[in-house]
């Protein structure tokens, strides 16, 4: 049998940067839904079940905090002119790394809910009150270094990955 490679993928050409680019791109919407559902379980968990408007407050502070996620990704691709940085993007990485660290506080609220209420076959290897401890704050300092190293690397790095799709014109491989 002859596996062969679907017709968009033998005619497209695309850089290798831009695809690592776009894998990047992958890794932090995995991120963010992970974020958002860490977030949504742990204000859940601590609001209880209101709503306004028929929606949760937990979910409208989980869209709050994935939307200052974006737009602080949205402000460093935005181009600015040499030495025209505004006070106001300083107010935007402010709000935008205080976001970050609550929702650290959140993933480690959320996983430590989820450990409690899940029998773990962990227990065989850690203690239980180890690893209510641990593993928790693990987590949360673990996402939350990802995500400002994520976050870093787009911004330095962003131009070399997706320039160069700006500046190439897509033409079919022979």
């Amino acid at each position: 049998m002859n596996i062969s490679t679907p017709m968009i993928f033998q005619r497209v050409s695309l850089p290798k940067s831009a695809i690592f680019g776009m894998i990047m791109l992958l890794a932090l919407i995995a991120f963010e839904l992970f974020n958002y559902s860490t977030t949504v379980f742990a204000l859940t968990d601590l609001l209880g079940d209101l709503h306004i408007i028929g929606i949760s407050w937990s979910t409208i502070l989980a869209v709050a905090f994935c939307g200052i996620d974006f737009a602080g990704i949205a402000r460093l691709f935005s181009p600015l002119v040499r030495g025209e940085e505004k006070v106001e993007s300083w107010y935007l990485f402010g709000a935008w790394l205080l976001a970050a660290s609550m929702n650290a506080v959140l993933t480690w609220w959320g996983v430590t809910l989820a450990i409690l209420n899940h029998e773990t076959m962990g227990t065989e290897l850690i203690d239980r009150g180890t690893m209510l401890t641990i593993v928790p704050i693990f987590v949360a300092v673990l996402i939350w270094l990802i995500r400002v190293l994520m976050i870093g690397s787009f911004s330095s790095s962003s131009e070399k990955w997706f320039g160069e799709l700006k500046n190439q014109p897509m033409k079919p491989q022979r």
